[in-house]
């Protein structure tokens, strides 16, 4: 391996990246090129895989520099990208089973920091002796899996991840200054991961607000503003409840901007009085259950006879049973019923867009999008057996899935 590496005299290309050196994309067609990207992602895996033991190496000697100062300087890594390498690079040297899976390509260092990061929380032996967990590393996206790995080792640590809650909660933070250099104020804040839910969905609602009032799929909203313009005007107008456009005090426009108000099981508000702005049928016809956290609680984490049952926060993951005893006392409790007859879940063809105890019971079911794992408030209900082709509006055909890539099976399906 050394006389590989090493022995290329100066001004000769290194034998080991000899076969890179011959790759050309030129020519190559669509299947083809899928398979040369599979193969770089697999060496790309491997090479993470050698950089690691480089990093244990180097710690293990403790000779001079650091392993994250080695990278930084020899690999020219960011300070960040250097010290989570070295992190991973620690937890491996007892994690042998996720460090072989990393050195054979099969999985890549995003999925093995996952998997060091729910080691650190409830052990390396319970995750590196979890082979239903180290294949699901192999299955699913990288983001996606993160969250199961967090939900992971909240399932498995001593105290439900209460510790690493509290942890959270104690470390939020925010600030604002000007920048020196520009004059523009900027804003930065940490949240805890159940807050952080809430600020995301109020954000992401408020921007598509602002999509469609720019004019949405009818119009061509990102010549009026761009897409992080419109982010930063829902974030000013949630702070100010002012017109991002004119700052003056908000009006009826600005009503979406309040949290929304809880449901009955048939999607009606649950204190009789008309439907608020924030929940209703968007313009593409899915309905909205915004800035809410949905917990999916087993009756025995609730009634105190299974404290270890199920207990999480839909688009967040596994949350200690104490987050329930944090609700304020008028929030909505709905029980599930997946086999019965307590919600609505089977409409046949009687409506085509699905209720909202539809849509809730798709996100306890599916978490967010089936494809990429993106939250559940940025999903829309698919029917699977298209509507057009008689599918039912039933809830073993619906599913979630993100607004690209529902646009993307739209486009696959119905072609350019």
């Amino acid at each position: 391996m050394n006389e590989l590496v090493f022995s290329s005299s100066a001004g000769e290309p290194n034998p080991a990246l000899a076969w890179l050196d011959r790759v050309s994309v030129a020519g190559l067609s669509g299947p083809e090129l899928r398979v040369l990207a599979a193969t770089l992602g697999r060496i790309k895996n491997k090479a993470d895989s050698v950089l690691c033991e480089v990093a244990a190496a180097v710690s293990e000697s403790g000779a001079g520099a650091a392993a994250a100062e080695v990278l930084q300087d020899s690999v020219r890594m960011s300070g960040r990208e250097a010290r989570r390498v070295a992190r991973v690079a620690e937890q491996l040297a007892a994690m042998p089973n996720t460090a072989q899976r990393l050195a054979s390509g099969d999985i890549t260092m995003d999925h093995a920091t996952a998997l060091a990061n729910a080691a650190e929380q409830c052990g390396a032996g319970t995750v590196d002796g979890d082979a239903a967990l180290l294949d699901r590393a192999g299955l699913a996206s990288s983001d996606a899996f993160a969250r199961e790995a967090r939900g992971f080792a909240a399932r498995k640590s001593p105290d439900r991840g209460e510790a690493r809650l509290e942890g959270q909660r104690r470390a939020r933070t925010a600030s604002t200054f000007v920048d020196r250099d520009t004059g523009m104020g900027r804003l930065c804040a940490d949240f805890d991961s159940v807050s952080f839910n809430l600020v995301e969905q109020a954000i992401d609602n408020r921007t598509d607000a602002l999509w469609r009032a720019d004019g949405g799929r009818d119009g061509r909203p990102d010549q009026i503003r761009t897409g992080g313009q419109r982010r930063a005007d829902a974030v000013f107008e949630l702070i100010t409840g002012r017109d991002a456009g004119t700052r003056q005090p908000g009006g009826e426009h600005l009503v979406g901007v309040q949290p929304a108000g809880g449901h009955s099981a048939d999607g009606q508000p649950a204190d009789g009085q008309s439907a608020r702005p924030g929940n209703r049928a968007g313009s593409n016809g899915r309905v909205r259950v915004s800035n809410q956290l949905v917990v999916v609680a087993d009756i025995g984490v609730i009634d105190g006879t299974a404290p270890g049952g199920r207990c999480e926060i839909i688009g967040t993951g596994p949350v200690p049973p104490s987050v329930i005893g944090q609700l304020s006392p008028d929030t909505a409790v709905a029980g599930m019923i997946f086999d019965g007859h307590g919600q609505p879940l089977w409409l046949g063809r009687s409506r085509r867009l699905a209720s909202v105890a539809q849509h809730l019971a798709v996100a306890v079911r599916d978490r967010g999008c089936v494809t990429c794992g993106a939250p559940m408030h940025r999903c829309e209900i698919h029917h699977v057996r298209e509507w057009e082709n008689g599918g039912p509006t039933d809830i073993d055909n619906l599913a979630a899935l993100c607004g690209p890539h529902h646009r993307r099976h739209h486009r696959t399906r119905d072609g350019p």
